[in-house]
Parts: C-alpha cells; sequence; structure tokens
C-alpha cells in the first residue's frame, strides 16, 4: 500500500512538473511574440523631430519628435498578453538646434505642422483690455500680450493674474525702447511670476539695436509675419495660417470684430494657444 501512494506521488508530481513546463513554456512564447510584435510594428509610430527653419536672421522653431519605448511597451502589454497600441509608451526624440540657442535671431512664425495660432495683442498705457480679457474667457482662449512699461506700473494686478491663468506676457519696455531701464525691470517681473519660460521683445521690422538687446538680456525677439492695423476680421482672413503669430493693435474695431475673430478661426480648425506654448519645441 505504502509502494501504490509512493507512485500516485511520484506521477502527481510528474504531471504537476509537465503542466507547469508547460504554461511556462506557453508564457515565454506568448512573451517572445508579443516582444517580436512590438519590434516589427514599432517603426510605424515614430514621429522624427522636425528641426527649425532657419533662413539669415530669422527662425522658425523645429517641433520634437517620438519613438517607442520598447522594452516598457513590453512590460506594459505583458499585462494583457496581446499587442495594443493604446498601451504603447514612447521616448522623445528632441530637436538639437533649439530655439535656446537661437536668440539672436527673430521669431517670425510657430512650427507650421500643427493647427496652432496665437493671437497677440500690443498693449499701450492707455489701453483698456478688460472687455478683451472677459470674452477671451467665456470662449476659453489664452493669448498674447505685449505690454509696455507704464501700463504694467497702473494694472501690475491685472497682468499678474493674466501670467498666472496661462496667457503669455510679452515685453514692450518704455515704448518699445529697449535701452530703457524698464526693459530689465520688466523681465524680472514677468519671468518670475507664474509658469512661463521666456522673456519675449518685440519688432515689427528688423532692428540690430533690439535683437543685440534682447539676445544679451536671454530674450526672444519676435517679429510677426501678420500685423494687422485696421479691419482685423477681413485681413486676418486673407493672411491666417498654420503657425501663425498675428499681431493686433487694439482699437475699437477690433473691440467690435473679436467675437467673430475667435469664431472664424476655431470654425477653420486652427487651436488659439499663447506664445509661450506655440513656440514650445
Amino acid at each position: 500500500m505504502k509502494k501504490f501512494f509512493q507512485t500516485i506521488g511520484l506521477l502527481t508530481l510528474m504531471i504537476g512538473s509537465f503542466i507547469y513546463t508547460e504554461k511556462v513554456g506557453t508564457t515565454a512564447k506568448l512573451s517572445d511574440t508579443l516582444l517580436t510584435e512590438i519590434k516589427s510594428k514599432k517603426d510605424g509610430y515614430k514621429e522624427n523631430a522636425m528641426e527649425p527653419i532657419i533662413k539669415e536672421n530669422t527662425i522658425i522653431p523645429g517641433i520634437n519628435g517620438k519613438e517607442v519605448d520598447t522594452q516598457k511597451s513590453y512590460e506594459a502589454m505583458s499585462k494583457i498578453g496581446y499587442f495594443d497600441d493604446k498601451l504603447l509608451v514612447y521616448k522623445p526624440l528632441k530637436v538639437q538646434n533649439t530655439l535656446d540657442k537661437n536668440k539672436d535671431k527673430y521669431v517670425i512664425n510657430g512650427n507650421n505642422t500643427k493647427m496652432d495660432v496665437t493671437l497677440l495683442f500690443k498693449v499701450k498705457p492707455n489701453d483698456n483690455i478688460t472687455d478683451i480679457i472677459n470674452l477671451l474667457n467665456q470662449n476659453k482662449v489664452k493669448a498674447t500680450f505685449f505690454i509696455e512699461s507704464k501700463y504694467l506700473e497702473k494694472h501690475h494686478n491685472q497682468i499678474i493674474n493674466l501670467i498666472q491663468s496661462g496667457h503669455t506676457i510679452g515685453n514692450l519696455s518704455n515704448n518699445e525702447d529697449y535701452n530703457d531701464s524698464d526693459f530689465v525691470w520688466m523681465k524680472t517681473i514677468i519671468t518670475n511670476i507664474g509658469n512661463q519660460i521666456y522673456n519675449y521683445c518685440y519688432t515689427e521690422k528688423p532692428n540690430k539695436s533690439i535683437l543685440k538687446i534682447c539676445t544679451i538680456q536671454n530674450s526672444i525677439t519676435i517679429m510677426p509675419q501678420i500685423i494687422i492695423k485696421q479691419n482685423p476680421l477681413l485681413n486676418l482672413k486673407k493672411t491666417i495660417l498654420p503657425g501663425a503669430i498675428i499681431s493686433l493693435d487694439i482699437n475699437q474695431s477690433l473691440k467690435r470684430e473679436l467675437p467673430a475673430i475667435l469664431n472664424y478661426i476655431k470654425s477653420k480648425g486652427y487651436n488659439l494657444k499663447p506664445l509661450e506654448q506655440l513656440l514650445k519645441e
């Protein structure tokens, strides 16, 4: 009888061992198949980084790409045992010639591979932008405000709120004079409040003096391709393009037509972004 139970025990152990070995083998086979499938498909999900477009002293920033992280994607999918592209894990392919390395050039546009644009409002000391801000808030739109120093002195709480709520603030110094000492203290305030990375200068045509001063002060100089003074809706319809930085003077026609401008931009499939996001690689 003892020998009988020993035989049964041995058989049970052998069968269990066989089942376990088969299960491990099947799991290993599935794992090998899954890993092979990820490797064979990963190139189809790769997006190469696009380097900036640089012509003479102007630049359109590049944009980072991405590629599949094979090991991390495998770890994510091994939990379900089959390939699912929703579980792909990516690692970045970064632009080499970044905006940080090209602050001595005029930024004329955002990257044109995405349907993003920014509205840039030039704010002078006596302008009232309350209605514009309210309209942007109602439409959940973030924009860019280039302000002069005297406006900042009178409306510092409003500007702080704009920065903290995700709008981009540009620096017009005192009457767009970047030799003025106001430029530096404005830069300190703008870049030390909220999450804004850069200080931005502005010019509507090439100006070596502005570019030199702003480069020394570690600032980005914006020279928009689209500058609209009057009839904003009509002129915007004629000129808008992907990546556009659209400079707008604040006047009655702008305030009157801004609701229609926002609707038109959205109807054409464009995303309204603040400058900080538009230029982000």
